[in-house]
């Protein structure tokens, strides 16, 4: 049975409401063949409309509801009751900027100046499977892939966008399932006009995430020949296992790979985070907080920034 929940009929319409910006027609996923494959890849974006997806807020799961080792089902009852005891109804209530524009998702906070946090979350879930698309950050934004995730957005594994200073690109976080980072390299650059970025060069970590030992890193030098800087870049991600196996790959070059069963770091506990996923999960694209008492403060999300999705589409393994 799901923990008593206050104000369930008023959350409920607030899920209902969504953002502004987000379409409400509903076109099915176009199917796709992927050559030199014997699966099927389809379309999870029609270009026009937000079908198959629904924005939720970026609630950090707070420690002692994550630590009750609930079921799934129960997970999004108990973390909305928290904030709401807490008196932090209006983060409930935020979902962020979703728009489409020219066959492009463009996200960011709705408005422009917002301290708060989004996700746009798969209604479908998946197990094992390949996913690509293309993506175009603004400098600095703090974005990322998420997979195998919670319908909440805010549990799973993250596929790194970090365009920002002390950010890494391609690399494995993991949220709300003990703070791991597995980064091949940590980067900064220069800010220039548009919001676009010049100099990438490596820089120290930062941050009170665990570093892991990806079991394949990609060099700095290699993620520079591959990286199309202040334009768009092609992602692809493969998820195997109930512990996933997630690599990554950036216009075709191999960036990470990470075995999350055999990960060894305080805070990480593979049973439970085997528990609370299960064998499939959500995909979700971010909208980073901001906190001004984070040393970051605006080098996560500057005002007015966002970034772009586009052909989104899976393979299903």
């Amino acid at each position: 049975m799901s923990p008593p929940f206050g104000r369930r009929a008023f959350l409920d319409q607030t899920m209902a409401a969504g953002v502004g910006c987000l379409a409400a027609s509903v076109v099915g996923p176009m199917a796709h063949a992927w050559p030199g494959s014997v699966k099927s890849q389809r379309s999870l974006f029609d270009g026009r409309t937000f079908a198959g997806w629904r924005p939720m807020p970026r609630l950090p799961i707070p420690r002692d509801v994550v630590l009750a080792n609930l079921p799934p089902d129960q997970l999004k009852a108990a973390v909305f009751q928290w904030y709401e005891e807490h008196h932090r109804v209006e983060e409930i209530k935020y979902r962020g900027r979703w728009e489409v524009k020219d066959g492009t998702i463009v996200s960011g906070h709705n408005p422009i100046d917002s301290m708060h946090g989004a996700y746009l979350v798969s209604e479908e879930t998946f197990s094992d499977f390949e996913l690509e698309l293309e993506t175009r950050p603004d400098w600095p934004v703090d974005t990322g892939i998420m997979v195998r995730a919670h319908e909440l957005g805010n549990m799973g594994f993250q596929v790194l966008v970090d365009h920002r200073p002390h950010g890494c690109i391609g690399g494995v976080y993991g949220n709300s399932i003990g703070g791991f980072i597995a980064a091949p390299f940590i980067m900064t650059g220069d800010r220039l006009s548009e919001m676009r970025v010049g100099n990438l060069r490596q820089t120290a970590p930062t941050g009170s995430a665990i570093p892991v030992k990806p079991d394949f890193g990609a060099s700095f030098d290699d993620f520079l020949k591959c990286w199309r800087v202040n334009d768009w870049n092609h992602f692809r991600i493969r998820c195997v296992g109930q512990l996933p196996v997630i690599t990554t790959w950036i216009n075709g070059t191999k960036v990470c790979e990470l075995n999350t069963a055999k990960i060894k770091a305080v805070g990480y506990d593979p049973e439970r985070v085997a528990k609370q996923l299960g064998n499939a999960g959500h995909l979700a694209f971010e909208v980073h907080d901001v906190s001004l008492k984070n040393p970051l403060r605006r080098d996560r999300w500057e005002v007015g920034a966002v970034c772009r999705w586009r052909n989104i589409r899976i393979t299903e393994l």
